[in-house]
């Protein structure tokens, strides 16, 4: 009986899978662009995509809407906390990250995909506060992020067999699924904490110890052109 709860679950999904029905192919694609975008973890959306659809299907619709999402986030990112990231933040510190950026070039942006720590929200809307280009972000979060889909549809396709051989180990696995879901959760909603007080950027950069004096170095000014 100890995995029982474990079981439920999966048949309550499969009971709501069978009475969605063709809906599913708009609410599920829907639900990974929204997962995309607010700070909530995608991996059991994935799952439930691999019950609904299939191994193949499924990954398509994981892949695709979180890839719109990203997207979507990233010109949110852009259009509105490039500004609002302009007027807080001292150009000094935000020329230090373009900078770190154009010199990290396209696997920067591809790396951090493949490490499971870095939160896929963060990562998308801190991008759109960078000079990097619509085109590099949308093909190394593409790339980076179609293992993850594969694993984790496919994981959701093969679960009921899953639970039905081996509940108390799908009961085990639930649990640790749950509590990395939630630390993710909680990593995505902090605040970030990562950038300098103001005195501190202006004084780490020679010169620049007046609140009020700007970079004049190539990319330090308030605005920023987009890298190639």
């Amino acid at each position: 009986m100890r995995g029982r709860p474990v079981e439920d679950l999966v048949v309550n999904i499969g009971t709501w899978i069978e009475t969605v029905g063709p809906l599913g192919y708009v609410l599920a694609p829907l639900l990974m662009v929204t997962v995309a975008i607010l700070p909530f973890p995608a991996e059991f959306p994935a799952m439930v995509n691999g019950m609904m659809f299939g191994p193949w299907v499924g990954t398509l619709v994981t892949w695709g809407g979180a890839v719109v999402g990203a997207m979507i986030s990233f010109e949110l990112s852009r259009r509105l906390g490039r500004p609002l990231a302009e007027r807080f933040v001292p150009p000094a510190a935000l020329a230090r990250v373009d900078r770190a950026v154009e010199r990290a070039d396209w696997w920067g942006l591809l790396l951090p995909r493949f490490i499971p720590v870095i939160a896929f929200t963060a990562l998308n809307w801190g991008a759109g506060l960078t000079p990097v280009s619509r085109w590099r972000f949308a093909w190394t979060t593409a790339l980076g992020i179609l293992p993850g889909a594969i694993v984790f549809t496919a994981g959701g396709a093969g679960l009921p067999l899953l639970v039905e051989r081996f509940p108390t180990l799908m009961w085990t696995v639930a649990g640790l699924l749950v509590a990395y879901g939630g630390w993710r959760l909680y990593r995505s909603a902090r605040p970030a904490a990562h950038l300098p007080p103001a005195g501190e950027a202006q004084a780490a950069v020679p010169g620049g110890a007046g609140p009020g004096t700007a970079a004049s170095g190539p990319g330090e000014g308030r605005g920023h052109q987009a890298m190639p």
